[in-house]
């Protein structure tokens, strides 16, 4: 996010533009650390075999989850466990928007257990994953490692839930 700003800086500095420029960076910097803080907590994995390692938790731990049946608005980045390298990734362009049910069981598992503002590392076996026929560029039975930032979530006929600030 500072990335985005201080981008946004560089090009009114050169417009000759920055009066409150920084005011405004410290200002969505505040708001952002108002939904969500930092954790370094140990890693769980779940009886289905998927791992999760949060990295950030919403400050409203009281906000409800999804159910599988929810629509969900993430960014996301997915990587392969054996080398790391990355297939897909949400970040640094618009958040995505999906039904929980119609992606793969260690993805939507996963954000099952987060809250809005939530973000996590989720780490799965391939029958998590794609299963023995894969997809596209991802070979079968692969592991996959998602990092998962979720934004909000609808459940059926609800509203829109996000994180806001307590």
């Amino acid at each position: 996010m500072r990335f985005i700003f201080a981008a946004a800086v560089l090009v009114l500095a050169a417009c000759g533009n920055t009066d409150g420029v920084m005011d405004e960076i410290d200002r969505a910097e505040q708001q952002q650390a108002a939904v969500s803080r930092a954790v370094t907590e140990d890693a769980q994995t779940l009886p289905s075999g998927l791992v999760l390692q949060f990295t950030q938790r919403a400050t409203n731990e009281s906000a409800p989850q999804p159910t599988i049946n929810a629509m969900a608005r993430v960014h996301y980045q997915g990587t392969f466990v054996d080398g790391g390298e990355e297939f897909d990734s949400s970040f640094g362009g618009e958040p995505v928007e999906f039904p929980l049910a119609r992606v793969v069981p260690g993805f939507a598992e996963a954000i099952t257990h987060m809250r809005p503002g939530d973000e996590v590392i989720a780490t799965f076996p391939g029958s998590l994953g794609y299963g023995p026929e894969g997809r596209g560029p991802i070979p079968p039975n692969a592991a996959l490692r998602f990092r998962i930032q979720l934004i909000g979530f609808q459940e059926p006929g609800g509203p829109w839930v996000t994180a806001t600030a307590p």
